[in-house]
């Protein structure tokens, strides 16, 4: 994205990281959401920028209708379905794009981190998702049969 570029985003989903091939340290995220709020489908690609991280906090990737050679387009990938009868949408995330979010040697795969998606036209944008810890107070009394008879 240069200088001047700016798009509107907004949070779509949150998607857990998976390993799809643990020798070639592939990861993958099902984001079928994200996908169709950015206008694109399977067949399409994504064109991630390793930069945008520094520039804007977030991994930003820009989406094509074509379909890309990842080969040799080092930071491009195209959008695929998975499941049984293709009801979901995949989408790797290159390792060098992903390190600049999060070391990707570091991920615990017995429990993977899940990133924040966010889609704009033409524009996906992830970021690590914090896990968010509350209090709550809970009547456990409530709704006992002895609530029930005091009636």
């Amino acid at each position: 994205m240069s200088e001047n570029e700016s798009a509107d985003v907004r949070e779509v989903q949150t998607a857990t990281l998976r390993r799809q091939n643990p020798e070639r340290g592939t990861v993958i995220v099902s984001i079928p959401d994200a996908i169709a709020a950015a206008g694109l489908e399977d067949g399409g690609s994504f064109r991630f920028n390793p930069n945008s991280v520094a520039e804007i906090g977030m991994l930003a990737a820009l989406g094509s209708e074509e379909s890309v050679d990842g080969r040799s387009e080092r930071f491009a990938r195209n959008i695929r379905e998975e499941g049984r009868y293709g009801e979901t949408l995949r989408l790797v995330i290159p390792r060098e794009a992903l390190a600049e979010l999060i070391d990707p040697d570091s991920i615990d795969w017995e429990d993977p981190p899940e990133v924040n998606v966010w889609a704009g036209d033409r524009l996906l944008a992830f970021e690590m998702s914090e896990p968010e810890e509350r209090t709550v107070e809970i009547d456990r009394d409530a709704g006992s049969e002895e609530d029930e008879s005091d009636d």
